[in-house]
């Protein structure tokens, strides 16, 4: 990881301010870090800042990624001082572009945030489905959002929400993209990504390829019993 970083910091370019930022730890890494405010989407293409520090200073490079190809290239290198301001900066072209190498920074921003993206809703409309009367989270609520959910060849995906009222814990919410076999009752978590009380992220990550069975009496249950009453009253189809 030392050589990565220490290729970028000798890369130059100009001097300018840094812009707000919502950094959180790039799963599976002890150094890295996204900005999951840098994320821009455009269909084929997508693109995040990965940033990188050691002894005081950083490394935001700004990773594009071809999402037909699977392929990535760094499009821009910002080195920061300890105190935030740029140091040097560099813009590259896109006529080099490298495959996803397995347990690479490449690969493994793909895989959380490119694949699986940060929930973004337009409008949404969560409906409850399920109240926590438990003591620890006493009062929280099972929310499907049902602007987003599809249904096709026994298959339902959607973003079920955990809203957390009491500030005790140190989050307000989950938002789980969900994939559940109706007929046969297995669900799979494709995404989470849990907020502070604030609205700003604080982790994001891919789920899980196996399918759990949904068990009884449970809020996944609920929320089973929901999507099915919807697909066979014809409503979900």
């Amino acid at each position: 990881m030392k050589p990565f970083i220490t290729a970028l910091l000798l890369m130059a370019g100009t001097f300018s301010p840094v812009s707000a930022a919502n950094w959180i730890p790039l799963p599976a890494s002890e150094s890295a870090e996204v900005d999951t405010d840098s994320y821009i989407d455009n269909g084929i293409r997508a693109s995040m800042d990965l940033k990188l520090s050691l002894d005081g200073t950083s490394v935001i490079s700004t990773m594009e990624f071809d999402k037909d190809r699977r392929t990535y290239h760094i499009a821009a290198v910002k080195t920061l001082a300890a105190d935030g301001s740029i140091q040097e900066s560099t813009l590259f072209s896109d006529d080099s572009w490298s495959p996803l190498l397995p347990n690479s920074f490449g690969k493994s921003v793909y895989t959380h945030f490119i694949e699986q993206p940060i929930p973004h809703f337009t409008n949404p409309q969560w409906l409850p489905l399920f109240k926590e009367s438990g003591v620890k989270f006493h009062g929280s609520t099972y929310d499907i959002e049902k602007q987003t959910l599809r249904y096709k060849n026994g298959y339902a995906t959607f973003f079920l929400r955990i809203a957390y009222p009491w500030k005790d814990q140190d989050f307000s919410q989950v938002i789980y993209h969900v994939r559940m076999d109706v007929p046969n009752k297995k669900v799979q978590t494709l995404s989470m990504t849990e907020y502070d009380f604030d609205g700003k992220i604080k982790n994001h990550g891919r789920g899980s390829t196996e399918r759990a069975p949904i068990l009884p009496d449970t809020p996944m249950d609920q929320v089973h019993r929901y999507i099915k009453g919807e697909v066979d009253a014809g409503r979900l189809k």
